[in-house]
């Protein structure tokens, strides 16, 4: 359909194909629903009158809470490094050999720490992370919006179970939910800039591939270093959105899988393809963010929303693209709940042997385009008021022109075939 760039987001939640810390959180998040708090600091119940601490003693309580976990950093930097120490060296530095970078091993990497969600809707990935002295869940927007319903458990079987509220990421597709959690959890790189990572170094993406349900290995590089994302060639697909990608030598989560970006006229998940064709990507998780505080019915309420326009949009585009370019209609879509009702006098009346060499089809073809064009405007508005959720709001404004596009398709054909 063109070399269209078309970003695909990697769960296979919903019927569409479609993250270390220098400074992690230090933006403000809500004392409510889409108000902007500290993830780090804030419980996961508001205190009240009864608790009787000052601000004072919050912020103190806070502090303490950053220091505990810095100096834990500490001690975790300092016996890996201890443990990494070789004695100086009898020969002459000339002759002395040069000592290989240290790998990761896939032993060293707490598989107990990764994630999978399965759900009615799909499948993704996730993983367990301590955050400046909490612990969370941390995966995708797009797949924990899409999880109701959906049951998390680790790879060695133990269930996750999330609370109501989660801290979604104004500008990223990350999302992270405070959980109660004594199991294994994932180390983050403190800065991206401090460890030096650099293109070219050595990665893997432990996840779940395409959604079976087992820890998956897939190693590549970085191929590049953006403000807030990186790019990989690790082959990751759909199931590994929410990923840990893991940088080889300092054994650290560097990012999360997130999505590909598809130049190519058509989508081919699983097979090799050109670097120009498709390219992974995914979200940094240090520098500054800002976190939306959002309850989880109302995160999966915008995530239908949403995900039922992009639906449509895909359909109503389909059809369109194919009339103005093949001349050929399609009915497969004739039994969708959202459109099928579009059908009805195409299915029972029109003419498949004459084509528009009839009158009679031409008229039934002229009311079907019509009644399209109508169905593609007569959401938007009604779409648009439902989504207050950053994220949403943005995949929103990145696929609405796709229905311009296709009302001017429609009117295109109208006007030349029929």
């Amino acid at each position: 359909m063109g070399q269209v760039s078309r970003r695909i987001v990697l769960a296979t939640l919903g019927s569409c194909i479609l993250f270390v810390i220098c400074v992690l959180g230090q933006g403000t998040i809500p004392q409510g629903e889409g108000e902007y708090l500290d993830p780090f600091t804030v419980p996961d119940s508001q205190p009240n009158a009864s608790d009787g601490k000052s601000l004072a003693q919050l912020y103190l309580e806070k502090r303490i809470r950053e220091l505990e976990y810095e100096l834990k950093l500490a001690r975790s930097e300092l016996a890996r490094i201890t443990s990494t120490e070789v004695s100086q060296p009898t020969e002459p530095a000339s002759s002395a050999a040069t000592l290989p970078a240290r790998s990761v091993q896939p032993s060293e990497i707490p598989q107990g720490a990764l994630v999978v969600v399965s759900g009615p809707k799909g499948s993704g990935s996730g993983f367990v992370a301590e955050m400046k002295g909490r612990t969370f869940f941390v995966t995708n927007i797009h797949v924990l919006g899409a999880a109701r319903g959906a049951e998390l458990n680790t790879i060695d079987g133990q269930r996750l179970n999330l609370g109501q509220g989660a801290f979604l990421s104004q500008n990223r597709d990350v999302a992270i939910v405070p959980i109660e959690w004594s199991g294994p959890v994932m180390k983050l790189s403190t800065s991206l800039n401090y460890d030096e990572v650099a293109i070219g170094d050595s990665i893997t993406v432990m996840g779940n591939s395409s959604g079976a349900g087992v820890a998956t290995k897939l190693s590549g590089e970085i191929r590049g270093i953006g403000a807030t994302e990186l790019e990989v060639s690790a082959e990751f697909v759909p199931g590994n959105s929410g990923s840990p990608i893991i940088h080889d030598e300092l054994g650290t989560v560097v990012a999360i899988a997130s999505y590909l970006k598809d130049f190519s006229s058509d989508s081919k998940w699983t097979e090799d393809t050109d670097f120009d064709a498709i390219r992974r990507f995914g979200f940094r998780l240090d520098g500054t963010i800002e976190w939306e505080r959002v309850s989880m019915s109302e995160l999966h309420r915008q995530a239908e929303a949403y995900h039922l326009f992009e639906h449509r949009t895909s359909m109503i585009w389909n059809i369109s693209y194919m009339l103005l370019h093949e001349s050929k209609l399609i009915t497969s879509y004739r039994d969708d709940d959202s459109i099928g009702h579009l059908y009805t006098n195409i299915s029972t009346d029109f003419n498949w042997g004459r084509g528009t060499g009839s009158a009679h089809n031409t008229q039934l073809l002229k009311r079907f385009i019509q009644s399209l064009v109508s169905e593609a405007q007569n959401d938007i508005v009604d779409t648009r008021k439902q989504l207050s959720i950053s994220f949403y709001q943005r995949q929103f404004n990145e696929i609405v022109e796709f229905r311009d596009q296709s009302r001017a398709k429609l009117k295109q054909f109208e006007r030349s075939r029929l």
